[in-house]
């Protein structure tokens, strides 16, 4: 995996409840990666070490998920992977396994 810089991140990728850009352009692997990282470092700042990961149907999904994963344990959190679920569904799953932290990949 390519290193990238945080100055290589397009800043137009982030909305206030989600990230949003182009397979391959703006979202990419190490970009995933980069944000699992981050993302397992919130987490447990609060005191968070599980996430629950789940991915849409689209093709990008299992390169992204890998990518994802790799970022979150690395930062040593733990991941559930739920697969390829809608939406509600992670939410439901971060209630049932008591887990306050999931990742929805829809790219």
């Amino acid at each position: 995996m390519q290193h990238i810089s945080l100055a290589e991140v397009s800043k137009s990728i982030f909305r206030a409840y989600d990230i949003r850009g182009i397979v391959g352009e703006t979202i990419t692997p190490e970009l995933i990666y980069i944000l699992g990282k981050a993302i397992a470092s919130a987490a447990q700042d609060q005191g968070e070490q599980t996430i629950i990961t789940a991915r849409d149907g689209r093709l990008s999904g299992p390169i992204l998920m890998k990518a994802l994963h790799k970022g979150l344990r690395e930062s040593g959190c733990d991941v559930i992977d739920i697969g390829q679920v809608p939406s509600p569904v992670l939410y439901f799953a971060t209630r049932v396994l008591n887990c306050r932290s999931g990742v929805m990949l829809t790219a």
